[in-house]
């Protein structure tokens, strides 16, 4: 038996009913997932760093966030392998993803509880291990479990939950960021609330077992489900562009904490609270788009390329308020805005993403490679906007989130055998 033949996963099957259970799931194992990360790396991660070093605050936050972002590249694509081979009572999502919560959890009580900058950055690391683990075997739950009609609606909801992963969580933790001890109980606040989440998506889901699915073969040529997808064709690549230029502005969020109190002169108690109503009123928006993200695709006769590049376009767009009027008010007016267009384009990404595939046999990690770049963008977004603002000032930041977005609408425009 080939490895082709032998990694055949199950396909799921249309019962003519909406199929609310793994809908449901992958809504809380997205926030599970997604939650801590955004929370933490964006806000707690930066402001933690500011306690311990705050003359190299700059420069070290862009140094942990790029080793978190190499980590997460090599473990999304070796864990997404391994979730495809995976053959358990519990199917090839579900193990994976109670495993790595429960490591997960641990390092993160360790990053909490650690003033250490050595123990606090390395339980980070490890926890980012897991962080990509739990998001390679969650995302493949819409391949495995949910049949392709309903995937623009299941899309909707994950873009709905990825918002609130986001936007709420680093919303909740902008209200941590005064002190230290502050910090710390903004981990295990956002903790709690992720482990509650993942233990109702596993539940709710209750993945099927794939025993009977042909185990992989274990020889040289298995190494090739590590490996990306060379012949996957022009869309793929196109949107694995998109995704690392959606991601690649990030250094904007990384330094807004700097950017309001070195920049605008705003003390850091207001900034905080200025980064809670960004954040607030951006998930209220990206929600509110994300609901209405169906309708507005049916607009396009039901496309997915057209809104999807429009969605990137107009989070693009905002940059130039904080340009042009050097306020905190300003700055959450574009934040706001933003999550327009983020809202659109998330809540149709996970379902255009899904279809261009290549391998339905390997869609972990075939969708952990397309992850996996938006991760290289997250990757490289410190650096350039660390280069950025060396050259530049944080002023300079705006214009360059506009110029790469709109690139990324471009490349979305540029996938040809997508509707």
């Amino acid at each position: 038996m080939s490895n082709a033949e032998s990694t055949k996963t199950m396909e799921p099957k249309d019962s003519g009913k909406y199929p609310w259970r793994p809908v449901i799931g992958q809504f809380f194992c997205t926030i599970a997932f997604y939650g801590p990360f955004f929370g933490i790396s964006g806000i707690l991660l930066p402001a933690k760093i500011g306690f311990i070093d705050p003359a190299n605050k700059v420069n070290l936050t862009a140094t942990a966030t790029t080793v978190t972002l190499i980590i997460s590249v090599f473990a999304g694509i070796i864990f997404g392998a391994l979730s495809d081979m995976t053959r358990s009572r519990f199917g090839a999502r579900t193990p994976w993803l109670i495993g790595t919560s429960v490591v997960a959890t641990v390092c993160l009580v360790i990053f909490a509880i650690n003033d250490n900058t050595a123990i606090a950055m390395g339980a980070w690391f490890i926890y980012t291990a897991c962080y990509s683990a739990m998001m390679s075997a969650g995302m493949a739950w819409m391949h495995d479990l949910i049949p392709e009609k309903y995937r623009g609606s299941a899309s909707s909801s994950f873009g709905i939950a990825t918002q609130i992963g986001l936007n709420g969580f680093q919303s909740l933790c902008s209200l941590f960021v005064a002190s230290v001890g502050d910090v710390s109980n903004g981990v295990f606040v956002t903790l709690v609330i992720a482990d509650i989440a993942m233990i109702i998506a596993v539940i709710v889901t209750a993945e099927p077992s794939n025993k009977d699915v042909p185990p992989v073969k274990m020889d040289l040529s298995a190494f090739k489900q590590f490996l990306p997808p060379t012949h996957a064709g022009r869309d793929y690549w196109f949107a694995c562009l998109s995704r690392l230029l959606y991601m690649l502005p990030g250094g904007i969020g990384t330094y807004r904490l700097y950017t309001l109190t070195d920049w605008m002169h705003t003390s850091a108690a207001s900034a905080a609270s200025w980064m809670a109503l960004m954040s607030l009123l951006s998930l209220i928006f990206a929600v509110l788009m994300s609901a209405l993200s169906g309708p507005v695709s049916m607009l396009f006769k039901g496309g997915m390329k057209i809104p999807a590049a429009v969605g990137m376009f107009l989070v693009g767009v905002p940059c130039w308020l904080p340009l042009i009027v050097q306020t905190p008010l300003m700055y959450t007016i574009y934040v706001a805005l933003s999550g327009i267009g983020g809202g659109l384009f998330i809540a149709i990404d996970q379902s255009l993403m899904t279809s261009v595939l290549p391998n339905p046999d390997q869609a972990a990690k075939d969708l952990s490679f397309i992850n996996a770049m938006g991760t290289v963008g997250q990757m490289l977004a410190p650096l350039l906007g660390a280069w950025v603002f060396h050259m530049f000032g944080y002023a300079g930041l705006f214009p360059m989130g506009f110029i790469v977005l709109t690139l990324g609408a471009l490349s979305i425009l540029g996938m040809k055998n997508v509707k």
